[in-house]
């Protein structure tokens, strides 16, 4: 019994060092605990299994998914674990089927939020994306097509609660509604949203890059997206659309598949 109420209590304290880190690597989680590494290799397994834990591909570093309302410095977005376990297998087959990578995106209130991304699977030198970088619902490839997947007066929703907002909202890349809807009516014909070459977060972040993306959603509500990237000089959009987007679109269905079935759960 003593034995178990130690566990209990590594166990929690690798979830509260988490909770007030954001993200680490079993490295950081050694210092920072003082836990042999062969202990906290043994938990951490254990926490991921229970999916209180989740290791991201993109980076390799442990996050809980747990809030610890004194503590967390962040709060987990619903249902985000459900879209990264139905999502990656899908994209990491993309990223073998055509090489490039992907970026997993789920849609929040005032902008698209990266999840998880396939860059470290992919032969090609692309820059590595930051696990939790946020880009706008009007410039990036995920956030116009998850526009483009609403209705249309969710979309003129979208745009006047952010209208405002010099950060993420619309002004930052000069539209109005009207030139917001035509930009929708775009994605809608083409079948993938594309990214502006404005910029899209806080910060200029890869702008070697071009991206397509379409959205993923579950019983009919737009979840997020997942898009595809790929260096500014290999090819044109329509050019990079024509050879991958059919697989794109197919990798977007088979999750969407995935999600139905544990969604409503």
């Amino acid at each position: 019994m003593l034995k178990e109420n130690r566990s209990l209590d590594r166990g929690i304290e690798i979830l509260e060092t988490l909770a007030r880190e954001g993200a680490m690597s079993l490295a950081d989680l050694h210092k920072a605990t003082g836990l042999p590494k062969s202990t906290l290799r043994r938990l951490l397994q254990t926490l991921i299994a229970r999916k209180i834990v989740r290791r991201s591909l993109a980076d390799q570093l442990y996050r809980t998914l747990l809030v610890f309302p004194d503590i967390s410095t962040e709060v987990m977005p619903k249902g985000m674990l459900q879209i990264a376990d139905a999502a990656i297998p899908r994209v990491l087959a993309l990223t073998k089927e055509i090489g490039w990578p992907s970026d997993i995106h789920i849609r929040e209130a005032r902008a698209m939020r990266i999840i998880d991304s396939t860059r470290q699977a992919s032969h090609f030198h692309v820059s590595q994306g930051q696990i939790n970088r946020r880009v706008s619902h009007f410039g990036s490839a995920t956030g116009l097509a998850c526009l483009a997947a609403l209705p249309d007066a969710e979309i003129a929703a979208t745009y006047e609660t952010l209208k405002t907002d010099v950060t993420w909202g619309p002004v930052r890349f000069g539209l109005d509604l009207p030139g917001l809807m035509q930009r929708v009516e775009r994605v809608r014909a083409r079948g993938y949203g594309e990214r502006s070459p404005a910029q899209l977060s806080d910060q200029d972040w890869d702008t070697d890059l071009r991206a397509i993306a379409v959205p993923i959603k579950a019983g009919g509500q737009v979840l997020g997206g997942i898009s595809v990237l790929w260096l500014r000089t290999y090819k044109p959009v329509e050019g990079f659309a024509a050879l991958h987007l059919a697989a794109l679109q197919k990798a977007a269905a088979e999750i969407n598949a995935a999600l139905d079935q544990v969604w409503a759960a």
